[in-house]
């Protein structure tokens, strides 16, 4: 058993005690690695919204594979002791959440979204960030082992409890970014409910989101059934350390994958596609020059002026206007 985690972004000093409970050890030995990832660039620009709307469907794409494997191997091996207390595909799989936000962000259906030029793009050339994660996940459910199956655990943990805590404020700042509903598919992703299942669709059909007090009874829900699921095999916490770290670096490499965007790709987001909402226009669209209305107003006034003191009101008045329009096409030459 190493004494320290074999990844150096770590900040633990001298032997780690594989005595305390597996969720306080993935916490404290992997600080460090969770601190470079939310620093680098590509996390800092989702942070301050700061990706375009292309970098952003397409960061969002490159998660929906991620989970999309993940959550097929926790489905496969869900009765695996180490995955089995912390298996609620209901309250916690974001696959299908993310399918849902795609296709409100392209401007297609959840069945016509991974024919987009986008996606396909992602599938056939996908950026080496993503690639590895979505090898060493298949190599993990393909594997006859396990050891290697419970290791997904470490996977879940560091993606769902992040969803969980600073997904909440991500999700603030894509709303606002994007000009994404409130509730409802665009931002779904970031949606929980609750451990007892009273969060939900309500009478109104509007589905309610957890409130922060929710959120971290189920995150003091997963961090008890990990400690459940591994008990006091200290050889598993061993090996769910180091696959944490490691987690956490292939989540940092997605980040650098960011950094190849779909903008400079020469791939449309999506043939026909729109902007959702953009704020900057709408203002643009509502607001006109006071000196505009003002000539609009006065050449207005100044018309019904001379109708009624040209005689062109009424209906020998119309007479009088049609011969004068007959006289002025005459005269225009037409």
């Amino acid at each position: 058993m190493p004494s320290t985690p074999s990844f150096e972004p770590n900040d633990v000093v001298g032997a780690v005690d594989y005595s305390k409970p597996i969720a306080l050890l993935l916490k404290t030995s992997t600080l460090r690695a969770h601190e470079i990832v939310e620093t680098s660039s590509g996390a800092v620009k989702l942070l301050r919204g700061e990706l375009s709307r292309e970098e952003y469907v397409y960061f969002t794409m490159m998660l929906w594979r991620v989970y999309s494997i993940l959550e097929e191997g926790l489905d496969k091996f869900c009765s695996n002791p180490v995955l089995a207390p912390t298996y609620r595909p209901a309250l916690l799989h974001r696959a299908p959440r993310l399918s849902s936000d795609i296709a409100y962000l392209t401007n297609t259906s959840e069945l016509t979204w991974q024919s987009t030029p986008l996606y396909l793009s992602l599938v056939s050339a996908p950026p080496p960030g993503l690639r590895a994660y979505i090898t060493h996940l298949e190599s993990l459910i393909t594997s006859t082992s396990e050891t290697d199956h419970a290791k997904l655990l470490a996977h879940a943990y560091v993606r769902y409890m992040g969803d969980l805590s600073g997904g909440q404020s991500i999700r603030a700042r894509m709303v606002k970014a994007y000009g994404l509903p409130t509730q409802g598919a665009g931002a779904s992703f970031f949606d929980f409910g609750s451990v007892d299942g009273t969060v939900g669709v309500g009478a109104d059909g509007e589905e309610r989101r957890a409130t922060m007090g929710e959120l971290a009874k189920v995150k003091d829900w997963y961090r008890g059934g990990m400690n459940e699921g591994v008990g006091d095999d200290e050889e598993m916490k061993a090996i769910l350390v180091q696959e944490a770290n490691l987690a956490f670096e292939l989540n940092g490499k997605l980040f650098q994958d960011v950094d190849i965007t779909a903008s400079d790709s020469d791939v449309p987001l999506d043939n026909g596609t729109k902007v959702v909402f953009d704020a900057s226009q709408q203002e643009q669209e509502k607001t006109y020059p006071v000196s505009s209305v003002v000539a609009v107003v006065m050449a207005l006034a100044m018309a019904h002026f001379m109708l009624v003191v040209g005689g062109f009101t009424g209906s020998k008045g119309t007479e009088k206007l049609e011969d004068a329009m007959v006289w002025l096409r005459t005269a225009l030459g037409h």
